[in-house]
């Protein structure tokens, strides 16, 4: 940022008069355009982009840095990077983007707010602290540099700003139409330098001539003063060879009105000649003239037999006081001038020398002898006497100063020097100068000639009529806004145009790839997907789930099609809502629909019970309470084909399975006689052999107080006693139970088990301790499961209270608003409630809260990982806190080893199961206190 900054500053500069105020600021606008695009990121570029441009710019001045121009830089740097963010922020708050308008007022508020509003600030800060801090030139005066420097940063900001967005969108779009505005706002850009350049090459050529003009004015009018002085010194002269001369108040009264109209001269003085033997009454006499006291003659004459010629009298004398007494003829070069004037009877102009009030300047004396005529004898008898010399003293700057007064010229910068000199005897030249602007001339000064070279200062062209640009720049910045703003004008109509076009297109499309009815994707697009990912050689594997709602038919023959109709329509919104983002919905019509499921067929399978659960959800229709099942047949592609009619074919075919089966099931596709079909068909009927025969046997893992480590309860975990395959664990049948809603008898069978061991503890005296039971989700969303846990808990006689019913986060996010009602029914029925594999699933916290939970069960995934996983251990601890806060009881599972249980004991969890502590056991292994 910092260097793009940098490189269109150069590239912008030399387009005005002043050094460091540009017409047309194109940095602005690419500032602007940076931190719209990129953010406040950019800024420091901004700033350090801007910091170094002002840096080298007094570096073209002088040779080092002041620390003026370190602080303007500053200043201003800051200034560039406070305009570009506020009107980033600005432009953001009124929605006012230039390529994206909301309408044609918003660009005018674009306008507004980049370029007049937001330039306000930089142009302020930038031109105080040029014009009063700086010394930089050109200056066309405060309110003028002012105006160029909003009208240039307005320029920038208005114009540019949108090239930058164009040529680094945040979006992809239409290449050929950014092409497009870039050119056109380029073109005005180069149109407008294009101008400006043609009117600095005219208001040069008159620059030039003007410049010409005035040289010869400034010649002319230092010609006149110099002319005017010698007058002033014979008219004084003549004041003084006559009798008597002139009193001190009549000199300074005579000096006073010359000087009033001579701003060149320094000061005049009266240097009479005296004897060296008259020294002394030369001295007093002339103190008691003067009222000084203190006057005296100083500096003794270079040769034994030469007088003295002191200053005598001197105006203004306040400035010149340093010279009274002064002795001309105590200098070589003063003597050399007084000799030369003495012999040839004519004024005479110094060397330029150090005068003695002004040692530190240039400047020069013009002797104009003074005589007296002598004798009693008639004109012709009477003889001329030297009385002394008329003395004008001169600093260059001041004789220069007093002629471009007098001719009204501001800024010509003069180099002198004597003829024949090498070296000039003054020069006040710029460092840079303008090209081709340069004058010479030669100047009579007295007997001497001086040598006058001319060229422009900073200030001269700003301060020239002819060289003053900026009305004719500010013009030109307005007509380039009012372009730009027709430019994206334009532009934005087209991108209307574009975009409804893009919109009726897309919509086209998208009505040819969707269902009209649901505005699920439809067959065509299910073709489209399938053949590009099996077409695709990086293709992952994924699932095709055939769903057909059962006896669908009933509901059109009975509540009609339009009911149909938003069934459809309100079941596609429903498992649209539950279904994870990487899957696909299809409606393939009528009442059938496709599902693509990206992972395994275990991930199919987890998608096909999301999907039963939700379609046995009730669904309202004109006030009637409606529910629905579904029918699955799951293919997996590569396994069971390559092609979409091979997919579609298996998962049909194992839906017609699915119904066969009983319908609200879903059925994964598989040879006929293979062994896994052969296998997972035997397992399930002897899961049926084996609730009918009660084969199923509970195994009781005890739970204990962590503080007492006293036995407070056991989880009853189910067992299948095979006849062939012997004692199989659950996770042998609980997945195959829950595919076929065995699940739902095997749960009460359960129940019914624990119970009946309560009741038997109870009957030999045995204090039952409280037993935790799993529930399935399918059975605690059946609309009766409270009503039937209830009569059959109380036909067997055991308090309600002694069981806790063990619900997962899945089971409630499976129905949340049905599994809240249904577990407030349980509470309020006596029972005690946990909530198992506590944070593994996805229920929300915020729900949680409203849960009536007396348990939560930290899964054994986090408590075999302790003092090995430090993330499972802040998991725990949150847990325990979560529940604390709630108060609501925390249990470990899975405690292996001393170390886990004495991690969760010095961390207050109240309650432990695991293999340490107790295997899952029958229950007359199991040590109860009678």
């Amino acid at each position: 940022m910092a260097l793009t900054y940098l490189l269109a500053a150069f590239l912008i500069t030399g387009q005005g008069m002043h050094q460091q105020i540009m017409p047309f600021w194109a940095p602005a606008g690419i500032a602007l355009g940076a931190v719209l695009r990129f953010g406040p990121a950019v800024l420091p570029g901004v700033l350090l982009g801007s910091l170094g441009f002002n840096l080298w710019i007094p570096l073209t001045w002088h040779d080092a840095l002041t620390l003026s121009n370190v602080l303007t830089a500053l200043a201003i740097g800051s200034g560039a990077m406070i305009q570009a963010s506020v009107a980033a922020a600005l432009i953001h708050r009124f929605n006012a983007y230039p390529l994206t308008p909301e309408n044609g007022r918003s660009l005018a508020v674009y306008a507004l707010i980049a370029g007049p509003l937001s330039c306000l600030i930089n142009s302020t800060l930038g031109t105080s602290v040029v014009y009063f801090v700086n010394d930089a030139g050109g200056s066309a005066g405060f309110l003028k540099d002012w105006l160029l420097w909003w009208g240039g940063d307005s320029f920038g900001a208005i114009v540019l700003a949108p090239v930058v967005l164009a040529l680094l969108p945040e979006r992809k779009t239409d290449k050929k139409r950014r092409r497009s505005l870039v050119a056109r706002l380029v073109g005005i850009v180069g149109l407008v330098l294009l101008l400006n350049h043609l009117l600095m090459l005219r208001l040069d050529s008159q620059l030039r001539r003007d410049f010409q003009r005035d040289t010869r004015l400034v010649e002319a009018h230092l010609f006149s003063a110099i002319q005017k002085n010698f007058a002033d010194l014979a008219y004084l002269g003549q004041r003084f060879s006559e009798p008597g001369g002139m009193t001190p108040d009549q000199f300074r009264a005579r000096v006073a009105q010359l000087t009033a109209d001579n701003p060149s001269v320094r000061a005049y003085s009266w240097d009479p000649v005296v004897q060296v033997e008259q020294r002394q009454a030369f001295e007093r006499a002339t103190a008691q003239m003067l009222g000084e006291p203190d006057y005296a003659i100083y500096g003794e004459s270079l040769m034994a037999d030469d007088p003295l010629i002191p200053v005598q009298m001197v105006e203004p004398r306040e400035l010149n006081r340093r010279a009274l007494g002064f002795n001309l003829l105590s200098i070589d070069d003063r003597r050399r001038s007084v000799m030369l004037a003495q012999n040839s009877g004519q004024p005479v102009v110094t060397e330029v020398l150090n005068l003695t009030q002004a040692p530190d300047q240039p400047g020069f004396l013009i002797l104009h002898p003074v005589y007296r005529m002598i004798g009693e004898y008639g004109p012709l008898q009477r003889q001329r006497e030297l009385a002394g010399f008329m003395v004008g003293v001169f600093t260059v700057s001041q004789l220069l100063g007093g002629a471009l007064e007098g001719a009204d010229i501001h800024d010509i910068r003069l180099r002198l020097k004597e003829q024949g000199a090498d070296l000039p005897f003054f020069s006040n030249f710029p460092e840079s100068g303008f090209d081709g602007l340069f004058g010479r001339f030669e100047l009579q000064v007295g007997q001497r000639v001086w040598q006058a070279e001319a060229a422009p200062g900073p200030d001269y062209m700003a301060g020239n009529p002819s060289g003053n640009a900026t009305d004719m720049q500010l013009l030109l910045v307005l007509s380039a806004a009012i372009g730009t703003l027709l430019v994206l004008s334009m532009h934005d109509r087209e991108r209307i145009l574009m975009d409804e076009v893009d919109r009726q297109t897309r919509s086209l499309a998208y009505q040819a790839r969707h269902d009209d009815l649901t505005g699920l994707p439809n067959r065509s697009h299910l073709i489209e997907t399938i053949r590009k990912r099996v077409e695709d050689p990086q293709s992952l594997p994924f699932s095709v789930l055939f769903i057909d709602l059962d006896r669908f038919k009933l509901i059109n023959d009975s509540l009609g099609h339009q009911a149909g109709d938003r069934m459809l329509q309100k079941l596609a919104q429903l498992l649209t809502a539950r279904l994870p983002k990487n899957s696909l919905l299809f409606r393939m019509g009528g009442d059938e629909f496709i599902l693509l499921v990206e992972g395994d067929v275990q991930q199919a399978s987890i998608e096909a019970d999301r999907v039963l659960i939700a379609t046995t959800l009730p669904l309202e229709l004109d006030d009637v309470r409606v529910q629905i099942t579904a029918s699955i047949g799951i293919s997996h592609y590569p396994d069971h084909g390559v092609d979409l009619g091979t997919l579609i074919k298996h998962a049909d075919t194992a839906m017609y399975r699915a119904k066969a089966q009983g319908k609200n099931r879903y059925v994964v596709y598989s040879e006929e006689f293979s062994d896994q079909a052969f296998h997972s068909f035997s397992l399930e009927q002897d899961l049926r052999v084996a609730l009918d025969e009660r084969q199923l046997v509970l195994h009781y893992q005890p739970q204990f107080d962590l503080k007492t480590m006293q036995l407070v309860g056991t989880e009853a975990l189910v067992r299948w006693n095979h006849p062939t395959r012997g004692l199989l664990a659950p996770g042998h049948f609980i997945e195959m139970a829950e595919e076929t809603q065995l699940i739902i008898p095997l749960g009460w069978q359960v129940i019914e088990l624990v119970c009946d061991q309560m009741k038997h503890w109870e009957q030999r005296g045995i204090k039952p301790p409280q037993v935790a039971i799993n529930i399935s989700p399918q059975q605690l969303l059946q609309i009766d499961f409270v009503e039937k846990l209830n009569k059959l808990v109380d036909g067997r006689g055991v308090l309600r209270t002694s069981i806790e019913l063990e619900i997962t986060e899945l089971m409630i996010m499976q129905d949340p608003d049905l599994a809240m009602m249904q577990l407030h029914r349980l509470r309020e029925s006596g029972y005690r409630i946990a909530l198992d594999d506590f944070g593994t699933g996805y229920s929300s916290l915020d729900r949680l809260k409203y849960l009536p939970l007396d348990r939560l069960k930290i899964d054994q995934a986090f408590t075999r990982d302790i003092g090995k996983n430090p993330k499972d251990e802040a998991v725990i601890l949150t847990i325990i806190a979560l529940g604390r806060s709630l108060g609501i009881e925390v249990l470990a599972e899975g405690v292996e080893t001393e170390s886990q249980l004495r991690f969760l004991g010095e961390h207050a969890c109240n309650s432990v199961q695991g293999y340490l502590l107790g295997r899952p056991i029958p229950a007359e292994e199991l040590c109860i206190d009678v």
